[in-house]
């Protein structure tokens, strides 16, 4: 058990040549948390791209909580119509319990208010119960468990479905993004063209629109 007397840490929105330092502080407290959890380290540094684009986009969804010069605290959230989401909060490990995330998430919904978000979701591990209490203490339920697994392909049965399905790649045009944003406000209730329009152009993605005769039903993407 992780304990931490309240410190005299300052808040304030994070500079774009923090977010690598950022990612640094996630990247660790991430697997401090699923290792003694018992699942092993399992955040890998990566280039915080997707950060900055954001941060260009709308910079008052990140905030930086500093102690003595140090950087012990980060979040960031972006806003897409009227969906607010949380798609980083993280503590120090040896500062945590301390209040540090309170005010984090504080700071982070004052973006949501003044974005006029009125759905607000973000994504957790189901075992970081102390993480789920603050959000539940601020409203946020939860609603939708998300399951990770992997199985080589091959041990897969074949039923065919794929024969069914036509791939074709996903590019960069105003069709596509067009499409993209449909399947979103389909399944999601919000478009989110900007985000597209980013990972279309990353070279480092790959995305496929699955169609099923003439009509688009799905998308697959993954990182090179």
């Amino acid at each position: 058990m992780l304990r931490a007397t309240l410190i005299s840490a300052t808040f304030r929105p994070a500079r774009a040549d923090e977010l690598q330092r950022a990612q640094e502080l996630i990247v660790s407290s991430i697997n401090n948390l699923t290792e003694r959890h018992g699942f092993g380290a399992m955040a890998s540094l990566r280039p915080a791209a997707f950060q900055l684009f954001s941060f260009n986009d709308d910079a008052c969804g990140f905030w930086i909580a500093e102690d003595g010069g140090e950087i012990v605290g980060t979040a960031f959230s972006w806003v897409c119509g009227d969906l607010w989401f949380l798609a980083e909060l993280f503590i120090a490990p040896r500062m945590q319990g301390s209040g540090i995330g309170r005010e984090l998430l504080r700071q982070s919904l004052r973006h949501a208010d003044k974005a006029g978000a009125r759905t607000r979701a973000l994504i957790t591990f189901t075992f970081n119960t102390v993480s789920q209490g603050l959000y539940l203490r601020h409203g946020m339920f939860p609603r939708l468990p998300i399951y990770m697994f992997s199985a080589d392909r091959k041990a897969l049965p074949n039923t065919g479905s794929e024969a069914r399905l036509k791939l074709r790649k996903a590019e960069p045009s105003g069709s596509h993004v067009a499409t993209l944003a449909a399947l979103d406000t389909s399944a999601l209730g919000v478009a989110r063209e900007k985000h597209h329009n980013y990972l279309l152009n990353d070279p480092e993605m790959k995305g496929f629109l699955l169609h099923e005769g003439d009509d688009c039903i799905g998308v697959r993407d993954h990182a090179k």
